[in-house]
């Protein structure tokens, strides 16, 4: 990733980045190995009880809509899917580790955290829609797509509210940072999980998923993301609590082969589904 002198600036002057948690480091260490078994990963996130809480909690939302509760970690993962676990551990991880700066930040931290859990679980819905390769994987991409934003809140609040100031005056979101900061939250997102050695994908959908126009690779996983983020800041709630104004690259149907009925399909059941209540409850 290119920096330009501002972005360089303010990074400089976060002195104390928050470590890699454990178990998020744990699991990317088998992140790609199919031949894990389910008890190595289950004692994994067993360490990590307020995860562990978190998991069950996932497999019991209506989004999975079993009937049968869960009630061990064990079930969680078999009802859920190996991957599916996997991904979701790392993303509630790594959005947590930032949830420090959630007092007295320039964003509400719970508001942050919804969406980014939202898009993920979207993106996830509209991959197994569409019956794309990629249903498991984009888990990650679409929760740590907006990780920027707790970053600017944590470490920058003070400047952040300026550029909230110039977007209550009626600028787009992204316009009002690029003028107080001469950089976006995706920016410094990206800038982000590349310290955490996070793979080359959730980098891709962190710093392109505004511009999916811009990027030469993981186009499938940005245009899911793309999409995912415009339906929950349109539908459900946005990182502000109202429209950003963020612009909507129609190539991303295009790279999906997906036709307006089926955005309206999706649409529907995310405005008028369920299927998120249980994971708002994170």
């Amino acid at each position: 990733m290119i920096m330009n002198d501002s972005l360089k600036l303010h990074v400089r002057k976060i002195t104390k980045l928050p470590t890699l948690p454990v178990i998020a480091r744990e699991i990317l260490a088998i992140i790609d190995d199919d031949l894990t078994p389910v008890n190595k990963l289950e004692k994994i996130i067993e360490n990590d009880p307020p995860i562990s809480a978190k998991i069950l909690s996932v497999a019991n939302s209506a989004f999975f809509g079993f009937r049968m509760p869960a009630k061990t970690l064990n079930n969680a993962i078999i009802r859920i899917g190996f991957n599916n676990v996997k991904n979701i551990a790392i993303g509630i991880s790594l959005i947590t580790v930032l949830e420090e700066g959630k007092r007295g930040g320039a964003l509400d931290y719970q508001r942050v955290f919804n969406h980014s859990v939202s898009v993920g679980f979207i993106a996830s819905l509209l991959s197994e829609h569409l019956k794309l390769a990629i249903p498991e994987g984009i888990l990650i991409n679409g929760m740590l797509h907006d990780i920027g934003f707790l970053v600017l809140s944590r470490y920058f609040s003070e400047t952040y509210l300026n550029v909230l100031n110039e977007f209550d005056k009626g600028k787009p979101l992204i316009e009002a940072e690029k003028e107080v900061l001469d950089f976006t939250h995706a920016d410094i997102g990206t800038w982000l999980a590349e310290q955490w050695k996070l793979p080359e994908t959730v980098l891709n959908t962190t710093l392109y998923h505004h511009t999916p126009s811009l990027a030469k690779d993981d186009l499938q996983h940005l245009a899911v993301v793309h999409i995912a983020d415009y339906i929950s800041t349109r539908s459900i709630l946005s990182v502000t609590g109202k429209n950003p104004g963020y612009p909507f690259d129609s190539s991303c149907l295009e790279i999906l082969g997906m036709s307006d009925s089926d955005f309206a399909d999706i649409e529907t059941q995310v405005k008028n589904g369920s299927f998120l209540s249980g994971i708002f409850k994170l």
